[in-house]
């Protein structure tokens, strides 16, 4: 009988979502209660405003889901920053921009997790507070192509950019691929 009851729902959910958005919306549930769980348990509110503590609109850059680059709240540098290690990578195969890496038409991607142990000044948040601006500090994920020697997941502080692939560019990287083509698109002016 429990058997039946759960096919039954996996088939509706199946009908009414994708795969990928299933399992986004399942990451942004985890990510709300790993990083606001009273928050997201007591208050009547979606796990995507407990993770981003914003009241930013859907079509927002803030609402995106996508963590800032560093850049950005690093004071300029395209680097981790001091209480972050990078966590892993991927790369994105079309970039047809006309930022960083427009000549070699990829991108890698680096993530710069919050180093157990620290936190972030800010904490979870829409970087400088800005519905203009991606989350810092707010998805709990790690790719963990790189630093194996640091355990767990925590937060994604804020992505760097780079034109090379990171397991050439740094001993602590291996070179796992992964590809994600939908951030091909994001650009930032201090990149």
């Amino acid at each position: 009988m429990t058997q039946r009851i759960v096919e039954r729902v996996a088939r509706g959910l199946e009908a009414r979502t994708s795969r990928r958005s299933f399992l986004t919306k399942l990451a942004v549930a985890g990510s709300a209660l790993a990083v606001s769980p009273l928050r997201y348990l007591l208050r009547p509110i979606p796990a995507y405003a407990a993770v981003t503590a914003s009241d930013c609109s859907p079509g927002s850059k803030c609402a995106s889901g996508y963590t800032t680059f560093c850049c950005t709240i690093n004071n300029g540098v395209n680097a981790c920053p001091p209480y972050s290690f990078l966590g892993g990578w991927w790369k994105c195969t079309n970039y047809t921009g006309h930022g960083a890496c427009h000549k070699e038409g990829v991108r890698y991607y680096m993530d710069c997790n919050r180093t157990p142990g620290h936190s972030c000044p800010h904490g979870c948040r829409c970087a400088h507070n800005s519905c203009n601006q991606r989350l810092e500090c707010c998805n709990v994920f790690r790719y963990g192509q790189c630093t194996t020697d640091i355990a767990g997941v925590t937060p994604v502080v804020c992505r760097v950019i780079k034109c090379i692939n990171p397991c050439k560019l740094y001993v602590n990287c291996n070179c796992t691929l992964k590809v994600d083509n939908a951030t091909c698109s994001h650009e930032e002016g201090c990149l």
